[in-house]
Formats: C-alpha cells, sequence, structure tokens
C-alpha cells in the first residue's frame, strides 16, 4: 500500500508542475502578442492632402488645367508615396479627363513633413465652364528609406512678360552623390492659400557639398495669379540611377 500511495503522490506533483508550465507558455505568448499589438498601434503611416487647387482656362483652342496638392504626413513614421492619378471631373459628374504617372517632391515625408504634387493637363474639344474639379488617387506605404532631401536657399519669383519662374540656389547635404534631383515650388497668396506649383530638375549630378542653381517654369501657370503670389515654398531631393 504504501508503494501505491508514493506512486499516487509523484503523478499528482508532476501534473500540477506540468499544468504550471503550460500556464507560464500561455501567459509568456499572450504577453508577446500584447506587445505587438501596442507596438502595430504606436504606429501609424498616414499622407493626406493638406492643400489643393484646380484651374480652368483656355489661351488658345483648347482648355488648360493646372491641378496642384500639397500631401502632409500626419502618421508618426516616414511615408513613400507611390504614383498619383489626376482625374478631371465635370460639372455633370464625368471624367473629362485622367493624368498619370505623377510623382511627388520630395517622394518620402517625413512625419509632419510635406510635399508637392503638380501637372497642367490639356482638355481638347471640352470648354473652361465645363470643368468642375480635380481629384485626386494616390498610395503611399510606410519607409525606411532616407528623403534625401536637398538645402533650398536664395528662392526668388520673376514675374516676366512671357511667364512666372521660380529661381534659386540648392545644395547636397547628403553624403553621398546625386544623379538627378527633382524640384517642386508651391506658389501660395498672403492667407497662405494654394494658387498653383511649378516642378524641374537638375539632371547633371551633384556631389556632396555641392551646389547649383536652378530654375522652375514648367508647367503653364493660370493667368492672373502672379500679382496675387506672396509665398514660395520650394521642396527638393536627390535620387541615384
Amino acid at each position: 500500500m504504501k508503494r501505491v500511495v508514493f506512486a499516487s503522490t509523484i503523478l499528482s506533483l508532476g501534473l500540477m508542475l506540468s499544468g504550471c508550465g503550460e500556464e507560464k507558455i500561455a501567459s509568456s505568448q499572450s504577453d508577446k502578442e500584447t506587445s505587438d499589438k501596442a507596438e502595430k498601434e504606436q504606429t501609424t503611416a498616414l499622407a493626406e492632402i493638406q492643400k489643393h487647387i484646380s484651374t480652368a482656362w483656355k489661351p488658345y483652342d483648347t482648355t488648360y488645367v493646372h491641378s496642384a496638392a500639397i500631401y502632409e504626413n500626419k502618421g508618426n513614421v516616414p511615408v513613400e508615396m507611390k504614383e498619383t492619378q489626376m482625374n478631371y471631373k465635370g460639372t455633370d459628374g464625368s471624367i473629362l479627363g485622367t493624368e498619370t504617372m505623377i510623382y511627388s517632391v520630395p517622394a518620402v515625408i517625413l512625419p509632419g513633413e510635406t510635399a508637392i504634387i503638380v501637372e497642367t493637363g490639356y482638355l481638347d474639344g471640352v470648354n473652361p465652364e465645363a470643368f468642375a474639379e480635380t481629384t485626386y488617387n494616390f498610395s503611399f506605404k510606410e519607409t525606411k528609406e532616407d528623403p534625401t532631401l536637398m538645402e533650398i536657399s536664395g528662392v526668388k519669383g520673376i514675374a516676366g512678360e512671357y511667364g512666372y519662374k521660380v529661381t534659386g540656389v540648392l545644395k547636397n547635404i547628403t553624403e553621398d552623390q546625386q544623379d538627378d534631383i527633382r524640384i517642386a515650388a508651391a506658389l501660395l497668396d498672403a492667407e497662405g492659400n494654394l494658387l498653383g506649383a511649378l516642378k524641374g530638375s537638375v539632371d547633371i549630378g551633384l556631389a556632396p557639398n555641392g551646389e547649383t542653381g536652378f530654375e522652375l517654369s514648367y508647367p503653364d501657370l493660370p493667368p492672373n495669379i502672379q500679382d496675387k503670389i506672396a509665398t514660395i515654398e520650394v521642396k527638393s531631393y536627390g535620387w541615384n540611377w
């Protein structure tokens, strides 16, 4: 009888230890899931349109539509902006035309920072009165890439007989050679409203700490905005082939 009781006691103790082990594993797994969930909740990738403008006019036989927008990173992690499509909507709700393969400057937006996107499209056979607005289809993703921003100085707006242009100096403040540099300038009035934008590039390459001038006059701007321009915000970034 003593042997039987002894064996029974050992068996009961073994089951108790086994049960404790399973509880510890389950608790550890639950803690990990809670930690992963908390980390995921703390990471927010979010880009939204902060300001936008679209204007239609007809200088010749074709209607021009100038569309510009400023994206803002409202999350807490850097985001990479992908391709944007502009949709030209009519007053009747129809689509009058589209523009595709449009990219923002810069492509990577840090939290709290902005990027500029702009294009002027052409609508044949459509009167400006039939145009209502430009809408934007865009996507973005979280990224760990550096935005490779350039330093901008000496920005100047020049209103000429044949249009408006923005000039200035950019400096490569990264540690790498930049093969191509993209630039965009948002044009705002005294109240901070977006009037339009210009874009361009410097494709000769720029070494670390190198400086170069730039001039932006593309795309076509709406008429009669030159006298309203009070502030020019320039963004620029470099990338390698």
